[in-house]
């Protein structure tokens, strides 16, 4: 189908970093088409790339069967140093764990935290790091056509591009714990985001609602921003 203005085959994503039945996999392809065909404008990061599309893969999984009780592919995560580290910053937050509870076993829902997720997380990714070219090379990657996705086949990584990974990586690990309470207050975002969205959908439907599909969600995600989130508010903490 087409993304970000390419088509993408959806079915050949980049290699999970969990172990993943084919069950699964499957489910999540049937998941992921109709949740891109909304044209979720303001999740455009999540949902740009061959690379972000299996970011949300790997959390929307996590969420769904209990991170606790998964596996990391060891051999995959060393081709995707970048997916791994965020992945585990992600999934180690309390926010994140608070978010699983509500959503394990219900798989459309954990995909609509793990696309709320990964947007959160890119947005503060593209701010902190825009400055510095050497880390953002690195970053844009994930949310920005490349080669890889012009191609059919993933093209080999160079030397200079494992290199800028690992260097995009111990650049993340500082930022985060330097910035602790300001990451966690981007993921803490996202969770209030969650939970002014079902605030929407009951109000709309008068009942309880699990958000089934995303066609609530782009008119309260633009309130929210307007309410909540400016650009000039680095820390997110609206």
């Amino acid at each position: 189908m087409i993304v970000n203005g390419i088509e993408l085959d959806l079915a050949n994503l980049e290699k999970p970093l969990l172990l993943v039945s084919e069950e699964d996999e499957h489910l999540f392809q049937r998941l992921i088409q109709p949740t891109i065909e909304k044209e979720l404008i303001q999740c455009q990061l999540a949902l740009s790339t061959r690379k972000s599309i299996s970011l949300v893969k790997d959390i929307w999984l996590a969420m769904y069967r209990d991170r606790e009780k998964l596996y990391i592919n060891s051999g995959h995560a060393m081709l995707y140093p970048i997916r791994l580290i965020l992945f585990e910053l992600v999934t180690q937050a309390e926010s994140f764990q608070r978010l699983a509870k509500k959503s394990r076993g219900d798989a459309c829902l954990s995909l609509i935290y793990a696309v709320i997720l990964i947007q959160f997380v890119l947005q503060w990714l593209k701010d902190r790091f825009s400055g510095n070219q050497e880390v953002y090379g690195a970053l844009k990657r994930l949310y920005r056509v490349t080669d890889d996705e012009l191609n059919r086949e993933p093209s080999y990584e160079t030397r200079e591009q494992k290199i800028a990974q690992a260097i995009a990586v111990k650049a993340i690990r500082f930022e985060v714990r330097e910035n602790n309470q300001e990451f966690a207050s981007v993921l803490y975002q996202s969770y209030n985001l969650i939970v002014f969205l079902h605030s929407k959908v009951n109000e709309e439907d008068g009942k309880e609602s699990l958000l089934s599909s995303l066609r609530h969600v782009a008119e309260p995600l633009n309130l929210f921003y307007k309410e909540r989130y400016t650009a000039n508010n680095q820390s997110f903490t609206g």
